[in-house]
């Protein structure tokens, strides 16, 4: 089963790749892709070696998710957003401006009941 490389401190990043047999220079390298460019593919990781990459490929998945939908309310400021994740699965996201500020209603898991409507 492969890890979410994402999801991994800098300490647990780096204890993973040193088990893989890799210099320790690699683990600040590898985070700044991902933590710094953002990087959703192996690929991206442009300054590493291609078997290195595919080796990632083996062991690691990197986590992501696209703005797939958005939609503003023409009655308020209420934007709602469908994200489509790493695994094509989907959660929403809903923004609602008050006189006190914003709310912001966070999907927490694929599938979500709770039915908001703009």
């Amino acid at each position: 089963m492969k890890t979410d490389i994402k999801s991994l401190s800098y300490d647990e990043l780096n204890n993973a790749l040193t088990a893989l047999g890799l210099p320790s220079f690699r683990t600040k390298q590898i985070f700044e892709w991902l933590h710094k460019h953002g990087v959703s593919s192996f690929d991206e990781m442009t300054n590493i070696s291609k078997d290195l990459r595919e080796k990632l490929s083996e062991y690691f998945y990197i986590s992501f998710c696209e703005t797939e939908q958005k939609f503003v309310s023409k009655l308020d400021a209420t934007v709602k957003y469908l994200f489509r994740l790493y695994d094509g699965e989907y959660v929403e996201s809903v923004v609602m401006k008050y006189k006190y500020g914003y709310t912001i209603c966070v999907s927490s898991q694929v599938g979500c009941k709770m039915g908001c409507t703009l």
